[in-house]
Parts: C-alpha cells; sequence; structure tokens
C-alpha cells in the first residue's frame, strides 16, 4: 500500500522541525564558541534558511506527486526537476560560501549547463521509472514486483518437483511377472535351440563314421 498523505506531510515537517531545532542550538552556542569558522557555518544556514523551507516544501510536493498512480504521477518528474534544481542551487551557494572565505579558487563551474542537465536527466529518468513501474508508486511496484517473484519460484519449484517425482517412479518401478515370464521363455528357447543343434551335430558324426 501506498503511503497516506498525512503520513508523507508528517514525515517532511518533522524532519525541517528537527533542523530548526539543531539550528536553534547552534545560534545559542555562538557566543560561547570563539570561532570564526563556527559562527560563518552557522550564519550561511541562518541566511538560507527560507530557501532551505522552500526545498522541503518542493520535495514534500514531489514525494506526493510520486505517491499517486498513473495519470496523477505524470507530474511527478516534472516536480523532480525542480527539486534537482534547488539542490543544486543550495550546493552551488555552498561552493561560493567556501570559496569567498576559505578555498580563494579561480575554477569557473558552468552552473546554467549543469541546471539543464539535471532537469533533462530528471524528467527522462522519472518518465523511464513510471513506465517500468506501470504507472504504479514505488512501494506497490515493490509489493507487486515481489508478489510476481514468489509465484514464479513456485511455479519452478512445482515442475522440479514433477520432475524429480517422474525419475523416481521410472527408478523404483517394479519388473512386472509377464515381463519375467516372456524373457525366461526366451531364454529357455535358447537353451532347448543350442542342446538341440548340440545333439544333432553328433548324431551326424556318428553317420559318418
Amino acid at each position: 500500500m501506498t503511503r497516506s498523505i498525512s503520513k508523507i506531510i508528517i514525515s517532511h515537517l518533522g524532519g525541517f522541525v528537527f533542523f530548526l531545532i539543531l539550528l536553534a542550538i547552534a545560534n545559542i552556542l555562538v557566543p560561547s564558541i570563539p570561532s570564526g569558522v563556527y559562527s560563518n557555518i552557522v550564519g550561511f544556514f541562518n541566511i538560507n534558511l527560507f530557501f532551505l523551507l522552500l526545498i522541503m516544501i518542493v520535495g514534500l510536493i514531489n514525494e506526493i506527486f510520486w505517491n499517486f498512480y498513473f495519470p496523477f504521477n505524470i507530474l511527478a518528474p516534472i516536480s523532480g526537476s525542480f527539486l534537482g534544481v534547488y539542490i543544486v542551487m543550495f550546493i552551488y551557494r555552498i561552493w561560493n560560501f567556501l570559496n569567498s572565505l576559505y578555498i580563494h579558487s579561480n575554477i569557473i563551474i558552468p552552473i546554467e549547463s549543469i541546471y539543464f542537465l539535471v532537469v533533462l536527466l530528471t524528467l527522462i529518468i522519472g518518465y523511464i521509472t513510471i513506465l517500468a513501474r506501470h504507472g504504479m508508486p514505488r512501494k506497490d511496484w515493490e509489493e507487486e514486483s515481489e508478489e510476481w517473484t514468489r509465484r514464479r519460484l513456485e511455479r519452478k519449484r512445482e515442475r522440479l518437483t514433477r520432475k524429480i517425482n517422474n525419475v523416481d517412479r521410472k527408478l523404483n518401478k517394479n519388473v512386472e511377472w509377464d515381463d519375467v515370464g516372456e524373457e525366461f521363455k526366451l531364454a529357455l528357447y535358447n537353451l532347448g535351440k543350442n542342446l538341440n543343434d548340440l545333439f544333432d551335430g553328433k548324431k551326424n558324426k556318428k553317420r559318418k563314421k
């Protein structure tokens, strides 16, 4: 079964509230920690707090879309592309923050090209995923795949069991008395014929003498 929308919302809000609690504790500890690096990092997250809230909201919407069945999940790859762009944008902000204070690198990152690739790949992979799952949410698709695999293994086990039983029946087949009688008759016939041929040969030798 798919996760309910209420559970998805509670999960995302709970994670963001936990982050806010940690950030509040970090701000309280700023006067007690005489470190410029620590205060700069806390200040960076304070400045980008609303941007992180935006990422959380987009991620929430994206997961809700992925929780729907087709055709209601056709917007999931689109919301996923927005989420990917925002995540890359936040990583780029982290890079600029570190580069301006500590790294001082002259590397030029083609951020617009990265945005385009993220959108393109997210859309392609997203719609391929929908087709591969037959329009179902991930959890339902996994459960159905497990059930299909279990049924396939059961059919293989039944076929193997039938083959083993057939082999056992062939190996343990009792020899019928009629078959034994025919073989015994044939052996007696061959024995009698050989004896007759032997006696006839002796008679012919005596006549010649």
